[in-house]
């Protein structure tokens, strides 16, 4: 199996995982949702640092191609 196709697994295997947390989140109250986990990151500078830094990450290795 080649480098690029496991990157693709490894990527869909996270697309999936963060698919199940979002449902079992939806499904319970004692969870949090993804836009409730990124509200309360954005509510403090550290937060919206590495929310930053996450955005420039995914920019630079899946958009600068």
């Amino acid at each position: 199996m080649s480098g690029g196709a496991v990157g693709v697994l490894a990527l869909v295997g996270l697309l999936a995982g963060a698919a199940a947390l979002e449902l079992a989140a939806r499904r319970s109250e004692d969870r949090a949702t993804a836009g409730q986990a990124l509200g309360a990151a954005m509510r403090t500078v550290p937060g919206r640092v590495l929310v930053l830094a996450a955005w420039i990450w995914l920019g630079v290795h899946f958009l600068a191609r």
